[in-house]
């Protein structure tokens, strides 16, 4: 079976994170702060580097066209902020076409995909064990020895030959069918036959009673091995589960970076601003003190700049890194651009509902219960292996002997000459040690296994409870965020608009407030990824992830 067409992942569509709801309810947010969020708010708030950037070009054509240095010295300072997370090879991608190439080119999808064809192979194995046997043996035997007696030879050749089929059985017997030809030629005087040819078909069976006997003890072996391979197409799906979710994650994460660069640019560009016009006036009002105090918060804040740049390149790092696309080259370095926006659609998510899909759903649940089925299995095998050997042994012969080889084989046809074999064999260890040992910790690992259970079950509960949680938080907080960054913005412009003069404490005040303003902006943008990752975070816990994508992985869990 090739891996690639058994554990091949389909991609048949991916929902938008708009649309897409965490259940089957979805209502419209009591919150009225949100009900009327247009794009245009958001993109206010939270720019994007690629608008900002194209904006900020128009603008500073029109600044220069005016002649308004001030302007202009403002514009260039974003830009060039804003230019410095730009790379060689800029490539747009939407979450949908993130996920896609993911899918498609994931070292880590490639490593875990082949799992499940191997285990296919290890019961394909443990089949084969029941598979019959062709054999054959050919011997030959040249004896010259010294004879004190005229009635025994001294001169041998002899010639041994043996086919049959070999089969066991799922009871746990062996059945044994074959034929034999000995050609035997001999300077013996007295030898009526030389040479001589003895044909014999024989039919031999050996079938334990008591250890090793039954379906369930010989085929526990394939048993296993197939619940080994289920487990395998759910480890699987896991994994891609899991994959997913941190690329989501980290789309998200690379969007909230690089909108908060412009954020930083702009700050930097006012707090520079408020500077240069402080350092115009040093020889009149402004005192050196103030003077370098201003100046030590603009350093902090040009440092905590080239962390945010910093973290710009790792998040696109992250995310080159997760989708292994070979047309984004990781040393060479890209600059991925998200298109999408994050969502601030409200949507319902009941804890005890979520938790019942959970437990339906959640691949580690099915794992769990396959190694269950496992441990009862060998907990069954180890109590019939701790029992006394107590085998029966059959055989049925049938002989011919003639001058040659046909012959013999006729006379064998004809049934004059028929023995027969009946035997039983009895073992038991003393003390019994060993078996009983493996037998008690086989009723061990069954209950490990039971106890395993139990904690995977805490452990999606609180998974659920947790997502649930992080869902209405994130939620709870965008409109808040968004009232507190709007609220600092009109600060900003009453303080601008009423200043009167420009004094040291009135720009410190208004330093203070766009500072504000720049933090309730990373704050609202913060909480809208947040809610966003939180959405995947539930559908995880809820273990419909790849259904929430549309991600159709065939024959992982069959």
């Amino acid at each position: 079976m090739d891996v690639r067409q058994c554990y091949n992942i389909t991609l048949i569509a991916i929902l938008s994170l708009s649309g897409a709801a965490v259940s089957s309810q979805a209502q419209t947010p009591s919150n009225d702060e949100l009900a009327v969020v247009t794009p245009q708010i958001i993109l206010e708030h939270i720019p994007d580097p690629e608008l900002n950037r194209s904006e900020a070009v128009e603008r500073l054509g029109f600044a220069r066209e005016n002649n308004d240095k001030a302007k202009t010295a403002y514009l260039m300072r974003i830009l060039n902020r804003v230019e410095a997370i730009r790379r060689e090879v800029q490539v747009s991608l939407t979450l949908e076409e993130v996920i896609n190439r993911t899918l498609g080119n994931s070292f880590a999808i490639e490593v875990e995909r082949f799992n499940p064809a191997v285990e296919a192979t290890r019961y394909s194995e443990a089949q084969a064990a029941f598979d019959a046997v062709f054999f054959t043996t050919v011997n030959f035997t040249k004896q010259d020895r010294p004879t004190a007696s005229q009635l025994s030879t001294s001169d041998l050749k002899q010639i041994d030959m043996n086919i049959g089929i070999r089969k066991l059985l799922a009871s746990g017997a062996q059945i044994t069918s074959s034929y034999g030809l000995r050609r035997t030629e001999t300077s013996f005087a007295f030898q009526t036959l030389n040479p001589e040819y003895f044909s014999n078909f024989a039919l031999s069976l050996r079938q334990p009673l008591l250890r090793g006997y039954g379906l369930d003890y010989n085929l526990a072996v394939i048993r296993v091995r197939n619940n080994d391979h289920l487990v395998s197409g759910w480890v699987f799906r896991r994994k891609v589960r899991d994959l997913l979710r941190d690329v989501e994650e980290a789309y998200w994460r690379l969007l909230q970076t690089r909108r908060d660069i412009v954020i930083t640019a702009r700050l930097l560009a006012d707090f520079e601003g408020i500077y240069d016009y402080l350092q115009a006036r040093k020889g009149f009002d402004i005192m050196p003190v103030q003077l370098a105090a201003t100046k030590a918060s603009l350093a902090q804040t040009k440092a905590d700049f080239i962390a945010r740049k910093a973290a710009v390149f790792d998040a696109e790092d992250k995310l080159v890194a997760l989708m292994n696309d070979s047309a984004l080259d990781l040393a060479a370095g890209v600059e991925i651009i998200p298109t999408d926006i994050p969502s601030i659609e409200f949507v319902v998510a009941d804890r005890l509902a979520e938790a019942q899909v959970a437990l339906d759903h959640r691949p580690e649940i099915h794992e769990q219960k396959l190694t269950i089925a496992n441990a009862k299995i060998q907990a069954g095998r180890a109590k019939i292996d701790e029992l006394p050997k107590l085998d029966v042994t059959f055989s049925y012969t049938i002989d011919g002997l003639a001058g040659n080889a046909d012959k013999s084989f006729d006379e064998a046809t004809r049934h004059n000459f028929v023995d027969y074999f009946v035997g039983v064999d009895f073992e038991l260890p003393i003390g019994n040690r060993g078996p009983r040992a493996a037998r008690k910790r086989a009723d061990l690992q069954y209950r490990q296994a039971l106890a395993g259970l139990k904690s995977v079950i805490e452990q999606i509960l609180q998974d659920v409870n947790v997502s649930v949680r992080a869902l209405g938080t994130s939620y709870d907080q965008i409109a808040p965020s968004l009232e507190a960054a709007q609220s600092r913005q009109r600060e900003v412009d009453s303080i601008v608009a009423r200043a009167e003069r420009k004094d040291f404490n009135t720009l410190n005040s208004e330093l203070s407030s766009r500072q504000s303003l720049a933090n309730a902006r990373r704050a609202m943008l913060k909480a809208m990824v947040d809610y966003n990752i939180a959405t995947i975070d539930l559908q995880r816990a809820r273990g419909t992830l790849l259904e929430y994508n549309n991600v159709i992985i065939p024959g992982a869990s069959d």
